[in-house]
C-alpha cells in the first residue's frame, strides 16, 4: 500500500519553541523595489505577505539581500506576461538599507529539517500556514530578528522578513527611481535578463 502525503506545508511542530533556531547573522545592505509615493520602511500588517503575522500585531518589513532580487520580487509575479509596464517601472524606486547586526532564522538549507520543514515555506499559497511560521518563529525565545527565504520567482534569490521589534533600527541609504539617472541602465539590465518587453505609456 503506497503512502499518501500532502503538498501542503506542515504547519510548525508543537515543540518548536525547544529546538534550537538555525539563526544567519546579517549586516550591512538590504534592498527594496517599492512604490515611490510610498514609505520604504514599510512594516505590514494587513495579511498580504507570505510572513505577515496572522494575528496582524506586528508588522513585517520585507527586502533582499540583493538589488537584482528585489527586482524580481515585484516584476516577475505574472507568469502569463512577458512585458513590463513602463508606469510600473516609472513609480517605483530601488532603496538600499543599511542594518547593524541582525540574526534571523535561516529557512534556506539544512536547518529547514531541524525545524520539521521544507522548502514549500517558500512557495505556499494562500499564506495561512507560513503566517503561522512567522508567528511561531517570532515567538521563540531565541528572539530571531526576522525570517531568510528563497525566491518563488527565481530562487537562487534570498529575501528576509523583518520583524518589527522594539529596538531595531534600519537606514536609508540611498533612494532612486528605476527609471532615473544611474539606476535606468540597471533596471533594463534586469528586463532584458528575463527577455521582458516595455509596454510605454500611451
Amino acid at each position: 500500500m503506497g503512502v499518501s502525503s500532502s503538498s501542503k506545508l506542515p504547519l510548525p511542530p508543537a515543540d518548536l519553541a525547544s529546538r534550537s533556531l538555525p539563526l544567519r547573522r546579517i549586516q550591512g545592505s538590504l534592498f527594496r523595489v517599492h512604490r515611490s509615493a510610498s514609505k520604504w520602511a514599510y512594516f505590514g500588517k494587513c495579511g498580504d505577505g507570505r510572513f505577515d503575522d496572522p494575528l496582524k500585531r506586528y508588522g513585517v518589513l520585507y527586502a533582499a539581500l540583493k538589488p537584482e532580487a528585489a527586482f524580481a520580487e515585484v516584476f516577475l509575479r505574472q507568469l502569463s506576461l512577458m512585458l513590463v509596464l513602463e508606469s510600473d517601472l516609472q513609480e517605483r524606486s530601488l532603496s538600499e538599507i543599511t542594518c547593524k547586526s541582525i540574526h534571523c532564522a535561516d529557512l534556506t538549507g539544512s536547518g529547514l529539517r531541524r525545524l520539521s520543514c521544507d522548502n514549500r515555506v517558500s512557495a505556499e499559497r494562500p499564506y495561512h500556514t507560513t503566517g503561522c511560521w512567522s508567528r511561531a518563529i517570532f515567538e521563540h525565545t531565541q528572539r530571531p530578528d526576522g525570517i531568510i527565504y528563497l525566491s518563488r520567482h527565481n530562487p537562487q534569490f534570498r529575501y528576509v522578513a523583518l520583524f518589527e521589534r522594539r529596538g531595531r533600527r534600519f537606514t536609508l541609504k540611498s533612494s532612486q527611481g528605476l527609471l532615473s539617472g544611474s539606476c535606468r541602465a540597471w533596471t533594463i539590465r534586469q528586463i532584458k535578463k528575463y527577455k521582458l518587453a516595455i509596454q510605454p505609456v500611451t
